[in-house]
C-alpha cells in the first residue's frame, strides 16, 4: 500500500463516486421501509425525498467541481459553504413547499431527504480523507532553488 498522495485524481471526482454509490443504496431501503410501515404514500413520498435531494446533493458536487480551478482557496471555501447552504435552504422550500400535499407522506419524504443527507456528507468527507490530497504545498528541495538563481 502506498503512503503517496494521488496528485494526477481529481478530488471531485472521487468525492462523487464515494457518496453517490453509498447514497444510492438508501433509496431502495427507504422506499421499502415505507412501504412496510405506512403504505403506498408513503413510498412515494420516500421515492421523491431521494430523488430529490440525490440530485441536489450530485449537482452541488458538480458545481463545486466547475469552480474548483477558478478560484483561490479563501474564495473555494466560500463558495463550498455557499453552495451547501443553498442546498439546504432549497430542500427547505422543497419540503415546506410539500408539507401539506395530500397525495404524498410528508414524514416520509423528510425522513428519506434527511437520510440521504447524512449518507451523503459521510461518505463525501471519507471518500476525500481517502483520496490523500496534499493540504499544504510540498516542501522544495534546497538544491532546486539554488539551481534555479543561477
Amino acid at each position: 500500500m502506498t503512503t503517496a498522495p494521488h496528485a494526477d485524481r481529481d478530488p471531485f471526482a472521487v468525492m462523487l463516486r464515494g457518496a453517490f454509490l453509498p447514497t444510492l443504496a438508501v433509496g431502495p431501503v427507504a422506499v421499502v421501509v415505507a412501504a412496510v410501515v405506512a403504505g403506498g404514500r408513503a413510498a412515494l413520498g420516500a421515492a421523491l425525498g431521494f430523488v430529490i435531494a440525490l440530485a441536489f446533493f450530485a449537482l452541488g458536487l458538480l458545481v463545486m467541481r466547475r469552480l474548483g480551478g477558478a478560484l483561490d482557496p479563501l474564495r473555494f471555501l466560500a463558495s463550498a459553504l455557499a453552495v451547501f447552504m443553498g442546498q439546504m435552504i432549497f430542500l427547505l422550500v422543497v419540503i415546506m413547499a410539500l408539507k401539506d400535499a395530500s397525495w404524498l407522506d410528508g414524514t416520509a419524504f423528510g425522513a428519506t431527504v434527511l437520510a440521504v443527507a447524512l449518507v451523503w456528507q459521510v461518505f463525501q468527507v471519507i471518500a476525500f480523507v481517502r483520496s490523500r490530497r496534499l493540504v499544504f504545498d510540498a516542501p522544495q528541495d534546497p538544491g532546486q532553488d539554488e539551481g534555479s538563481a543561477r
